[in-house]
This record gives C-alpha cells, structure tokens and sequence, in this order.
C-alpha cells in the first residue's frame, strides 16, 4: 500500500486500487456524483488530496 504522499497529485481508478480498493470499487467511485472527478479525454481523475477530503467526509458522515 501506497502513503498518501508517495501517491500522483491525480488519482485514476489504477492508483485507487492500490491503496486497496477493488477494481470495481475504484471505478465505482470515479462515477459518483459527489466526487470532484476531472476527465480527460475518456480518463477520470480525482485531485489525491479532494479523494482523502472526501474520503474523511464519508467518515465523518458515518459516524453521526
């Protein structure tokens, strides 16, 4: 598993499952509406540091 900082500053669903998710969770969530994704051509990319944002508000929003 990757650390945070040794990651791209652009995550696409390849560098999303090396940090453990699943094929079909990373492309999951590349696809969701409250992700800031920006595409490129027919590639999607997450900012890392708006996934870890994200990623934390998710937790957050779980343990209300």
């Amino acid at each position: 598993m990757n650390s945070k900082e040794t990651l791209p500053m652009m995550l696409s669903a390849n560098e999303i499952q090396t940090m453990g998710f699943t094929r079909t969770m990373a492309y999951s969530i590349l696809n969701r509406k409250d992700v800031p994704v920006v595409k490129i051509g027919n590639r999607k990319f997450i900012q890392r540091d708006k996934f870890f944002e994200w990623l934390d508000k998710r937790e957050r929003d779980n343990d209300e």
